[in-house]
């Protein structure tokens, strides 16, 4: 087994095949993760790509004459999407003799394309139902579609922000729907430089949403979840700002008075990671 940074922000598991297991139309399953998998044989159930149908599959475990962990009738798979000789099955484990198999480039591509979806939501319900789209893909735990794409905006280049004309002068646009609802789940409405949040009449958290710098827009590097106070401090007082080398502000200073900044970039991990396993 091999571990390397994954492309993509979350971490998953893959089985790189063989022609020899590809002509049989069987998956090997390596030792490094027959602990997901029965014990005895067994029939299993298999799903392919973003189907929700379940296929029985035979499953051989380790244990067997064969000495080699292995699922069988997966020919169609191979055939349907046209795997070779070294390509990589992205390997999910749904319950109790369940599982889920995509060939990689079709993960990556269902994911790049559901988050392209996501980034020009045109509203936050469009937001939440490319989230749920991605949590389903990706099977991953409630709120981990949100911290990873928290992950990945931030990673992007910061570029200067588009503006629209209105007389007499120029206006920003809003923070796009993506945006509002990653900074709107994950910080719950607390404010970043107090830790204070508060509610409205309807229970909804009451917040603005602050930008460092007009002109590079809705970047997460240039974003601050903000009580309505601290959003007039801003606007109305003397300023002293603080970043790191990579651009997040750390601290900032109202008069006389600093602040430490909290961001979810610090809770996050440096990098997410892919379990490369080889069949025999």
């Amino acid at each position: 087994m091999k571990i390397i940074e994954s492309k993509l922000p979350f971490s998953y598991k893959t089985i790189k095949v063989t022609q020899s297991r590809i002509d049989k139309g069987l998956l090997a399953i390596p030792v490094s993760l027959i602990d997901y998998f029965p014990k005895n044989k067994n029939t299993i159930l298999i799903a392919t790509g973003i189907s929700v149908e379940m296929s029985p599959k035979h499953f051989t475990p380790y244990t067997s004459s064969s000495r080699e962990c292995r699922i069988g009738g997966i020919r169609n798979f191979y055939e349907k999407y046209q795997v070779r000789d070294g390509d990589e099955i992205v390997v999910q484990i749904l319950d109790v003799d369940k599982y889920r198999l995509y060939t990689e480039n079709q993960f990556e591509n269902l994911i790049k394309e559901t988050e392209s979806q996501f980034d020009h939501s045109k509203d936050e319900e469009e937001a939440t139902l490319s989230l749920e789209k991605i949590t389903k893909i990706t099977n991953s735990k409630p709120g981990q579609a949100l911290l990873s794409e928290y992950y990945r905006l931030a990673k992007t280049i910061i570029k200067s922000r588009k503006k629209i004309t209105s007389k007499p002068s120029f206006t920003k646009e809003s923070v796009s729907p993506a945006m509002r609802k990653l900074l709107t789940q994950l910080y719950d409405g607390k404010c970043q430089v107090t830790g204070f949040g508060f509610l409205m009449k309807n229970k909804k958290p009451y917040f603005e949403i602050h930008h460092i710098e007009p002109d590079f827009g809705d970047h997460l590097k240039n974003l601050l979840v903000v009580s309505p106070n601290i959003h007039a401090e801003f606007t109305y007082t003397v300023v002293e700002q603080f970043f790191d080398s990579e651009g997040w502000m750390r601290h900032v200073k109202f008069n006389s008075q600093e602040f430490t900044v909290n961001h979810i970039i610090d809770k996050l991990p440096a990098r997410f990671k892919k379990e490369v396993h080889y069949e025999k």
